[in-house]
């Protein structure tokens, strides 16, 4: 088959980037029989990946903004001219008015659940809900990366579930050493023991809740801890780096801004804890990133999390500051609990894998 994969969003920072760089990386370097012709906007970047490219994989410049005119139309006639069998889009941005076959990865359905201010106007909502209708209906199969997504989906669409195909995610393998832990502690200025979060700083992640919790953690039960929060902040939503700033012990959190692959896992690998007081994710793979060097998670008490962290965390009501305080302190008091929740955590990691995650999606191109 000749397979297109829209790579558009693919890259080395965080979500959809990270699970489109290593899944489409894993499927070509298992799959040796199907011609591929990878679209991407950076040509270059590609070229410094540890991609392995043969004379069945072909990179093509796709520089179409997602969400654009140019997305709609001159991305729909790149991918018609290489007359393709099938297309894997990563996201459901698939062009309206594409109509061969073609497979769509549906991460969640966060535009649907908590529009938020990036899908405000009425124009953009009834954009949205065009292209999503599209990806759904149209689409051959539907991949999508938990049971609690997959449900979602069903939910909100009644398609056969027949259709939507679970695929995990997985973590990276990124060696760390201790120099490399101390680096990056040096570098951000972290002096104390410390709690680590990694994510876009957008609204779902209910980071204001997150630092309200961590004014009482050291308030109430007098920990002497920093909280680092990993990440850039989201553009549309400006004023959450304004509130956090605004904290009673603004001293002992530590803004990284965006970082690179290696120093979040060095960021992971120093940590006392993760923590999310995520209110909607579809799977959660920086959670994942953690356990998988055997760091103990303190999360959301939402199903997706339960679904994958499983018994590598222990949970709050991610509503109530006092109680995610309660929870943490609790972890961070009991160093024998501590142990057995980071000991759970790394075992629950090596369920997800890469390579599994290409096997099922290869399955998916072709049944």
């Amino acid at each position: 088959m000749r397979i297109g994969v829209d790579l558009r969003m693919a890259g080395l920072e965080y979500g959809i980037g990270r699970y489109s760089f290593e899944l489409v990386r894993k499927i070509i370097e298992v799959d040796r029989d199907n011609e591929y012709f990878l679209f991407v906007r950076d040509l270059e970047l590609f070229a410094k990946t540890n991609f392995e490219f043969r004379q069945n994989i072909n990179l093509v410049k796709a520089d179409f903004k997602h969400y654009s005119f140019g997305e709609q139309f001159g991305f729909n006639r790149l991918l018609k001219k290489y007359n393709l069998d099938l297309v894997h889009f990563l996201n459901f941005n698939v062009p309206l008015m594409y109509e061969k076959p073609f497979v769509v990865t549906i991460h969640d359905v966060i535009h649907h659940r908590l529009p938020g201010t990036k899908k405000s106007h009425f124009l953009h909502r009834l954009a949205y809900r065009a292209v999503m209708h599209h990806a759904v209906f149209s689409s051959r199969r539907i991949i999508t990366v938990s049971e609690f997504s997959k449900k979602e989906i069903l939910d909100l669409f009644k398609i056969p579930a027949s259709k939507i195909s679970v695929v995990y995610e997985a973590a990276t393998t990124v060696p760390i050493t201790d120099s490399d832990v101390s680096q990056v502690k040096q570098r951000f200025d972290i002096s104390k023991p410390y709690l680590v979060f990694v994510g876009v700083m957008e609204r779902k992640k209910n980071l204001l809740n997150l630092a309200k919790a961590f004014d009482i953690l050291k308030d109430k039960f007098n920990l002497n801890v920093q909280l680092v929060l990993a990440g850039k902040p989201d553009p549309h939503y400006p004023e959450i780096l304004e509130q956090l700033k605004q904290i009673k012990y603004r001293k002992d959190l530590i803004l990284t801004g965006l970082v690179t692959e290696k120093e979040k896992y060095a960021l992971y690998k120093g940590a006392e804890a993760f923590v999310s007081a995520s209110l909607f994710e579809g799977f959660g793979l920086p959670g994942v990133e953690a356990m998988s060097l055997g760091i103990p998670l303190v999360v959301s008490n939402t199903e997706v999390f339960n679904e994958v962290y499983d018994n590598g965390a222990i949970y709050f009501d991610a509503h109530d500051p006092e109680d995610m305080a309660l929870k943490i302190n609790f972890l961070l008091s009991d160093e024998k609990y501590r142990s057995l929740i980071a000991n759970n955590a790394y075992t629950r990691a090596q369920y997800f894998s890469w390579d599994l995650a290409a096997k099922k999606t290869l399955e998916v191109y072709v049944n």
